[in-house]
Formats: C-alpha cells, sequence, structure tokens
C-alpha cells in the first residue's frame, strides 16, 4: 500500500480541491491511485469540487465528508481540505456505497440498505472492518449490526449539528449527498487496530432509566428525567434550557457498561421533563451525571491511539483516522491544539493522519460483555490504524 497526501488552506473550494490533489499525487509515489477519502471545512464544497478533484486524480473512488474542522499534521484546520490517495496491491479490497436516509425514511432499514450494498461488494471476501460517516441525527447501528453482525467492528461519525440546521456534505464516489448515511468496508491482506475514549469521570451517584422509548429518556428513578440535571445545577426546566449547548458538552448522561461509560448528549428539554439525548438509552441503563477536565480529555487522547496501535506492527502502519468530538475541542479551548500534537507524537512518524471533527462517534465497546459491539459515542475520540 502506497499512501499520498494533500492538503490545502486555501478557502475557495475548488482551488482547494486542484491544490491538494496536486500535492497528494505528488507525494503517492505509485503510478496511480486506486481511492481518495477526502475530508474538508465546512463551507460551499461540492458536486463541482469532487471534479476538480476528479480531474486530477483520475475516475477513482472518493469516499469522505465535510465537517466543523479538519485534523492533519498542520494541526487543527477551520478551512480548506485534505485528500490522501492509496494506492493498493493484489488482495487488499474496499468497497463503498450510500443510501438515503432523509424525509422521515425508518434509519434502521436506511442502515440495512446500506449494508446490504457493501456486502454485494464483497462476495465471498472476509469483511475486516468498515467506515460509517452520516449527516442524521438519528442512531443507525442497529440496522448496521443487523446485516454486518453485532461485534463487527465499525468506526466513523456523525456530522451534523443537534443545534444547527445544516448538514454537511457526503462524498461517495462521486455523490456529494445530504440526508444520507455512506459507508466502506475493508477485507484481504489488511491489519487495524481500534482505540476509543473519552475521559469524562462520573459524577454522583448511579442512577437507573425506569422509562424511555429509544433516544428519549422520560424517568430515571422513577422521576421526570430532568430532576437530575435540576438537582445538580439548582435551576429549573428553563434554565436548563438556556444552558442547555453548555450543560450536554460539559455534563453528558454516562450509561455504565461493564468497566466503561458510554456518553450520550442532551439535545432537547422536552415540556414533560423528558430529556432527548443524541442517541438511544434503554430501560434498566444504570446511568450517572459526567464531568470532563482538560487533562482527563487529553489522557483519553493517548489511551485511544495507544489502544489502536497495540497489536500492530508499528513499522508497517500507513495511516491513521481520527473521528473527534467538537465537544471535546470545546472543552479544550486553545489547549484543543496539544490533542493533535499527542495524535502526532503517538504514531510513527512515517504514518499519515487525517481527521475530522464529528457530532457523534462510532466506535466498538471494549467491555467483555459486550464482545466489541460498534455503538454511538458521544464526546470521544475514536482512532483507527492501518497497515498495508
Amino acid at each position: 500500500m502506497q499512501i499520498g497526501v494533500g492538503i490545502s488552506r486555501e478557502t475557495e473550494p475548488l482551488l482547494a480541491g486542484r491544490d491538494a490533489s496536486r500535492q497528494a499525487l505528488y507525494n503517492l509515489k505509485s503510478p496511480k491511485a486506486d481511492l481518495a477519502i477526502v475530508f474538508n471545512c465546512a463551507g460551499s464544497y461540492s458536486k463541482e469540487t469532487l471534479k476538480v478533484i476528479s480531474s486530477y486524480i483520475g475516475d477513482i473512488p472518493i469516499f469522505g465528508c465535510g465537517g466543523t474542522a479538519i485534523i492533519c499534521d498542520y494541526g487543527i484546520l477551520k478551512h480548506g481540505l485534505i485528500i490522501m490517495l492509496i494506492s493498493l496491491v493484489t488482495g487488499e479490497n474496499f468497497t463503498i456505497a450510500s443510501a438515503a436516509a432523509g424525509g422521515g425514511k425508518n434509519p434502521s432499514q436506511a442502515a440495512e440498505e446500506l449494508s446490504d450494498k457493501l456486502i454485494a461488494g464483497f462476495q465471498n471476501i472476509r469483511r475486516d472492518f468498515g467506515i460509517i460517516l452520516t449527516d442524521q441525527k438519528t442512531d443507525f447501528m442497529s440496522g448496521l449490526q443487523k446485516r454486518l453482525g453485532k461485534s463487527f467492528p465499525m468506526v466513523g461519525g456523525y456530522l451534523s449539528d443537534t443545534f444547527l440546521p445544516q448538514k454537511n456534505s457526503l462524498y461517495s464516489n462521486m455523490e456529494n449527498s445530504q440526508d444520507a448515511i455512506i459507508g466502506m468496508l475493508w477485507a484481504g491482506k489488511i491489519n487495524f487496530g481500534i482505540g476509543a475514549a473519552h475521559g469524562w469521570k462520573p459524577l454522583g451517584k448511579p442512577r437507573q432509566v425506569t422509562a424511555s422509548d429509544d433516544n428519549v429518556v422520560y424517568e430515571i428513578d422513577g422521576q421526570p428525567a430532568i430532576n437530575i440535571y435540576k438537582e445538580y445545577f439548582a435551576k429549573d426546566s428553563s434554565g436548563i434550557n438556556e444552558s442547555l449547548r453548555r450543560i450536554s458538552i460539559l455534563y453528558p448522561l454516562g450509561i455504565h457498561l461493564d468497566e466503561e461509560y458510554l456518553l450520550r448528549n442532551i439535545t432537547c428539554v422536552n415540556n414533560n421533563g423528558s430529556l432527548s439525548f443524541q442517541g438511544n438509552i434503554p430501560v434498566g441503563s444504570w446511568v450517572r451525571l459526567m464531568i470532563g477536565t482538560k487533562e482527563s480529555c487529553l489522557n483519553a487522547t493517548r489511551q485511544a491511539i495507544a489502544e489502536a496501535q497495540q497489536n500492530l506492527d508499528l513499522g508497517k502502519i500507513k495511516f491513521v483516522l481520527v473521528f473527534n468530538s467538537i465537544s471535546r475541542y470545546i472543552l479544550l479551548g486553545r489547549h484543543a491544539k496539544h490533542e493533535i500534537e499527542i495524535l502526532r507524537k503517538g504514531i510513527p512518524g512515517h504514518a499519515q493522519l487525517l481527521g475530522i471533527y464529528t457530532h457523534g462517534e462510532i466506535a466498538p465497546l471494549k467491555g467483555l460483555n459486550y464482545q466489541g459491539t460498534s455503538l454511538l459515542h458521544n464526546q470521544t475520540i475514536s482512532v483507527l490504524a492501518v497497515t498495508g
């Protein structure tokens, strides 16, 4: 496997596509590329940008998305574009697909449709791992697990901001999509490792969810769900609502699963005292308020990169993909650049680093009882290291 990365800080999308493509081709050191992974900062990127990129790199599959900011060797970019060209050898395989997911379409059915398309591209080949991206605000994981397998390893992210109406673009081949879910499966002579961590710590006593439906929690310990925040902040519902974004980022709810906590952001305080979250919280779940600090957040970054590489030959790692919660960026503030420095120092110097900030992250669980089940996380950094 050969890798070539191009980065442009140009604010004009077409110029960014041109500059990054030229640079990636120069750095590839191979006659041709088989795949392009593209991340760009939110803005006016469109199908025209993809056409410019394709005019330079040739008629090859493109996979990627737009987001709040991108991660690269330069650090954190709030405008611009990054392209990673990949040249594969015999025995290294991938397939890309997309499925429409908007307009009231059942999210589980959309995920199953995507999975079926991906599987159809891998007849008689054992699937190794997947990358999933979506601009939707609904948890698709059950539909993916139904077709791909409950313990099938997946990473990726949710690109839409719950508090903002606009959606970021998704790139699947030459399609520039919205209201969709896209995916890529990998297989063959490729080794990989995945690490994920968040760094938020539990507050107060454990409590049990006594009434919920999917991502809406009605009661905790038999009381309206909002009470857990009212008690801690000594505020009424309107006060919680006024500070919702800050509370959602700094004080998410944590679902206790074995030795780890799966975080959930609040997306809405409802009139009946229930709370809507980014991701489902089943009845019977034991939950706690969580709090994050800059130090614990950075330690989680170290943990995630170490986990991703622990069973790999470091000399053979080709690239490291990062899906990092925008909540972590907000919590870290001016220290966010230190997180990227930790990532860069934590991976081999020859390996390429690229990533994007997300509003929900996909990664497997580590608990033994969950056997590596991939789920939607919040406030988390998800790291994929790939050798080839």
